[in-house]
């Protein structure tokens, strides 16, 4: 079956109902239906049937998306919406004047990370850290908080320095290759700890990895401290409805002594930072709109995240108006750090 058809397939099972409406977090935006998973998904429908040309407004239709999985979550029909998008997304990308994504796809394709630049040697192990390339490329002090609360909680730990894969997934190249040879890398790893989100998925789901999110190995080994803060916790979207982790970072905050305030979207019902799918690249100002939304939520408080991406955009959006801290950070640097 070619992959047009197997989009077909995949996208026919949109019933259309408009379940998907409300909690999209770009429809609350645009009050667009093309926004929307039905609407994308009708929209790269009628594209492959011939009904719609492949003008360059239809087609960036499915770069429209953060990927938050807040449709598949309500979808009756149970349609895979990013795995369609994603299969859309290389499709359409060669037709497409999308510099910032072909130079991120080419990158990773040659370098092996969306960044162009080279990772340090790793340690093996049987446990291993795995950091990811933003934070070890542009949030360090995030891998290396990470490394500090799993010394002080496993003892010594190996670290696995590669791309998994997403930035292909997200930006449309072909990832499978890369994550093909990536396998031998895990080869007598029994466990693999990471911190970013979307990792902690790609590993689960295109690995078939032994993968936790740090929050879980800090909640079932018991890490506690005393910090006595203050702080609200925003849920990334692929850790709570991505990878069903919701319970365990709020046990590892609330036992370090931060009394959590909860937003008025939190767990599976968090709603989207504008940080993942690429749409800060594809589109910014609607990206930002959503960081904005979401720093309102917090209003004075301090904000919490366990993602790199999240904690950068926030930040990013956020300025000097509202304090973003990575937990991991805060759990490993004390609580000077939201302060």
């Amino acid at each position: 079956m070619s992959e047009a058809d197997e989009l077909l397939r995949l996208a026919g099972r949109c019933m259309r109902c408009g379940f998907c409406r409300a909690p999209c977090p770009l429809f609350r935006s645009t009050l667009s239906d093309g926004s929307t998973a039905r609407g994308k998904l009708q929209t790269l429908l009628a594209i492959l049937r011939g009904e719609l040309g492949r003008s360059r407004g239809a087609m960036l239709r499915v770069f429209e998306c953060t990927t938050c999985g807040a449709c598949a979550q309500v979808c009756p029909a149970g349609v895979r919406v990013e795995e369609v998008l994603e299969g859309a997304r290389r499709s359409f990308l060669g037709e497409l004047e999308l510099p910032v994504h072909q130079w991120m796809v080419e990158a990773t394709l040659s370098t092996g990370n969306p960044f162009a630049a080279e990772f340090e040697p790793g340690v093996r192990g049987e446990v291993v850290f795995f950091p990811g390339c933003t934070s070890h490329f542009r949030v360090r002090e995030i891998e290396d908080a990470c490394l500090s609360l799993l010394e002080r909680t496993l003892g010594r730990v190996g670290v696995l320095r590669f791309c998994c894969g997403a930035p292909l997934l997200t930006f449309g190249g072909p990832a499978e290759e890369l994550i093909d040879s990536n396998r031998r890398l895990l080869e007598g790893v029994e466990l693999v700890v990471a911190h970013c989100p979307t990792c902690t998925k790609v590993l689960r789901e295109r690995y078939g990895a032994e993968a936790l999110h740090i929050s879980q190995v800090l909640a079932e080994h018991g890490f506690e401290a005393e910090l006595g803060v203050r702080a609200a916790y925003h849920d990334p979207c692929h850790l709570a409805r991505g990878c069903g982790v919701v319970e365990e970072p709020r046990e590892v905050l609330s036992a370090a002594g931060v009394e959590l305030v909860e937003l008025e979207h939190s767990g599976r019902e968090t709603a989207c930072c504008g940080a993942g799918g690429g749409l800060p690249v594809t589109f910014p100002e609607l990206s930002a709109e959503l960081a904005k939304r979401r720093l309102e939520e917090a209003a004075s408080e301090v904000l919490l995240t366990f993602c790199p991406t999240c904690y950068l955009h926030l930040s990013r959006v956020a300025g000097e108006s509202l304090r973003v801290v990575d937990a991991s950070v805060l759990l490993a640097g004390g609580a000077h750090e939201v302060r």
